[in-house]
């Protein structure tokens, strides 16, 4: 990375004093400015970190509204949480028009990652499929917030999250599109899961699910515009239970279907540092555990007890 000009530096200081005096709308405007001059500033426990910005235009995930009250412009919006491994979104995405591409759908990739180079693959994937659009978030989100936000900004009358280790064999859309179509049902999904005690869950073949995995995961927009991902919850894992449960709970069922669909190796999580995946995992478990531990009602197998099976 080239050394800043004394003049960029100059403009750091700046915006770190207006910082400490809490004028925000001042220290946003630096920051602009720093954008145009070709730098980013990212606010660490250590001080101010510039980089490079990079050939695309970023979006400050605060600063980003939801754009609900906009008319369905799709059939379907495929939503993709990426936060690195961009040869796997490459191949689920040209999965997707390679079996999918007779029917009318957008994708949108919402680049969580901090990983050099991912932003700009993502960019490559645009510009070689029109369906795809890409939200690069700075600073990142985090699992939660990112699909809030994803979701806010999908013009589908269907969203479905799709994890990039998931690659279609065939066309996996229509399968979720009849599913949503009949009445009642608020959650349709390629792999599903109940529990008897809400403290361990199995894989269930269904129809009726208590939650949907997201690893596949389709809702109807006008539904998701009314519930949204919890944004505390900055990983993946749990956070699918939590937003089945939050769906079921307006009065709606969750239905696994068949898809043609392989799974390969999920990065995020064979990838991912042990203890801070299962850090992270156990906070949103445990936010689930204590939002959702009296609707005992919501168990599709019945409820048998806060015990754990041998």
């Amino acid at each position: 990375m080239p050394e800043p000009e004394p003049e960029v530096r100059a403009l750091v200081a700046e915006r770190q004093r207006a910082r400490e005096a809490r004028d925000w709308a001042r220290a946003d405007a630096l920051r602009d400015r720093l954008r145009t001059a070709g730098w980013l500033v990212r606010d660490t426990p250590a001080g101010p970190e510039l980089s490079e910005a990079p050939p695309f235009d970023t979006v400050d995930p605060a600063a980003l509204a939801p754009r609900w009250d906009t008319p369905d412009r799709h059939d379907a919006s495929v939503v993709v949480h990426v936060t690195g491994w961009p040869s796997d979104v490459a191949r689920a995405t040209a999965a997707l028009a390679r079996h999918c591409g007779r029917l009318d759908y957008e994708v949108v990739l919402v680049d969580d990652a901090e990983e050099e180079g991912t932003g700009r693959a993502l960019e490559e994937l645009a510009a070689a499929d029109s369906r795809v659009g890409v939200l690069h978030l700075d600073p990142a989100a985090g699992f939660g917030a990112a699909m809030n936000l994803g979701m806010g900004q999908a013009l589908g009358r269907v969203l479905v999250w799709l994890d990039p280790h998931v690659q279609a064999t065939g066309d996996l859309l229509t399968p979720l599109l009849d599913a949503l179509g009949e009445p009642g049902t608020g959650l349709a999904g390629g792999w599903g899961v109940t529990t008897r005690s809400l403290l361990e869950f199995e894989a269930d073949d269904g129809p009726e699910v208590d939650a949907i995995e997201g690893y596949l995961l389709a809702v109807p927009r006008a539904l998701a515009a009314r519930v949204e991902v919890d944004p505390r919850d900055r990983y993946y894992r749990n956070a699918d239970l939590d937003y089945s449960f939050a769906v079921r709970a307006l009065g709606y069922r969750a239905v696994r279907v068949a898809v043609p669909a392989v799974r390969h190796r999920h990065r995020g999580f064979y990838d991912t540092d042990p203890a801070t995946r299962d850090r992270a995992s156990r906070k949103n478990y445990d936010r689930f555990l204590r939002r959702w531990r009296s609707r005992t009602d919501l168990l599709t197998r019945g409820f048998t007890g806060y015990h754990r099976h041998n």
